[in-house]
């Protein structure tokens, strides 16, 4: 019998994380050799454990997985990573393609879908959901989507309404409790989520899609 396959998760939603330890689990082919929370974690975990395949989150609560994956990418070159995330915008996908990874597969894909996807990308093929690949269609054919409103955290709501009304990353943090370096995680969640590249961006589109 062939050695089962190595998968690691990062995921910080723990139904989501247990939801694909069971699935992964079912199937003879595949081991859960380990799971992270964080992006802090991965980094950590992967010192030790050398998986074949990781399942990365895009948004993370420590940061942005699109940055994770380049990092884990040049750090691990033979490290298959495979996105995944509850967002379908088509700039998410080709960023973190960009970065390194070799899929993007959607949470609420059903179990035989998830097997497949990574038995394709074993065989060396990049693998979107079906959903996505049609959206990218779309787009090489003209068509855009323009009613992509992103669902924020209450959390990332308040940062959002305060960067767009010019309080510093201190203030903001100081106004809610936290520490500078979780409003700058928010910012990053926030930039990745909305598309932009920096936070004149993030002002930029807030308004524009009424968002504050």
């Amino acid at each position: 019998m062939n050695k089962p396959i190595s998968i690691a998760i990062t995921d910080d939603h723990p139904m989501i994380l247990s939801g694909l330890k069971t699935i992964l689990e079912k199937d003879q082919q595949f081991e859960v050799q380990a799971t992270y929370k964080t992006i802090a974690e991965t980094y950590s975990g992967l010192e030790k454990a050398q998986p074949q395949i990781l399942l990365l989150d895009i948004n993370l609560t420590d940061g942005s997985g699109n940055d994770a994956c380049k990092v884990l990418h040049k750090t691990y070159p033979n490290l298959i990573i495979v996105a995944i995330s509850n967002f379908e915008e088509t700039s998410f996908v080709r960023s973190i393609l960009k970065q390194g990874a070799k899929g993007y597969i959607a949470k609420y894909t059903e179990s035989e879908e998830l097997l497949n996807a990574l038995s394709l990308i074993l065989k060396g093929e990049l693998y979107l959901s079906p959903s996505i690949k049609t959206k990218i269609l779309e787009e090489s054919l003209g068509k855009r989507d323009t009613s992509f409103i992103p669902k924020l955290t209450r959390r990332e709501q308040e940062v959002l309404e305060l960067i767009v009304k010019e309080f510093t990353t201190e203030e903001i943090a100081q106004k809610l409790f936290v520490t500078t370096k979780a409003i700058e995680a928010h910012r990053s969640n926030l930039i990745q989520k909305l598309c932009v590249r920096n936070t004149a961006g993030l002002v930029k589109i807030a308004i524009e899609k009424g968002l504050v």
